[in-house]
């Protein structure tokens, strides 16, 4: 269950309760982004180890479950959060992120008694879900028979004529710069002593 509302501060014991102990501070973070398709969301695979005793050394035995928090700012306040009512859970897949945004994540550990006792917040992971990157076109041939040099200038690049390629030339999508896309430079008949290895020209 994903429930929302900003738990700013962790539950605050009595002295006389035992607090349960985060064995689990150190957390191991793995993440996975969604490989579907333009609109996929990124994915959160959070891994962790089970606290085993409460802060007074004494068994931990009524373990009921866990629960994951998480915002866009570092430290909180975290205005998500995921309740795994599992005790032997040592993992969760946090769906539904979005691409180009930064996620901040901790986790807490309750336990089963009446009322129920939650931990104090872990250590914070975070993670960028990087932006989808749509896959090349495929199949792009020669349109405009114009072959150019890639020149860089400052934070920019520029495209300068060196020849020209035939039309219906195959091009590699995996090649690109400024919307034209690399071609063989074998097949190029150059304007002169300007021979670069690496051309482009106008696909679609």
């Amino acid at each position: 269950m994903i429930s929302y509302g900003d738990r700013k501060q962790p539950f605050s014991w009595t002295p006389w309760r035992r607090w349960l102990k985060l064995a689990f501070l150190a957390w191991v973070i793995v993440i996975v982004i969604g490989t579907a398709k333009f609109a996929q969301a990124g994915e959160a695979v959070l891994s962790w180890t089970a606290p085993t005793q409460n802060t007074d050394g004494t068994p931990l035995t009524d373990l009921a479950g866990f629960k994951i928090y998480l915002g866009q700012v570092q430290g909180g306040p975290y205005p998500v959060s995921v309740d795994i009512a599992d005790p032997t859970a040592t993992t969760f897949t946090v769906p539904g992120l979005t691409e180009g945004l930064t996620y901040f994540f901790v986790s807490t550990a309750y336990n089963s008694a009446d009322p129920v006792q939650e931990s104090d917040f872990s250590n914070e992971v975070t993670k960028l879900i990087p932006p989808l990157v749509p896959n090349p076109p495929t199949m792009l041939v020669v349109q405009a028979l114009t072959a150019f040099d890639i020149v860089k200038q400052k934070d920019k690049y520029i495209l300068l004529a060196v020849g020209t390629v035939p039309a219906g030339t195959t091009c590699d999508p995996n090649q690109t710069v400024n919307g034209h896309f690399g071609v063989p430079s074998d097949l190029v008949a150059w304007f002169g002593n300007v021979q670069p290895p690496v051309v482009v020209a106008d696909c679609s």
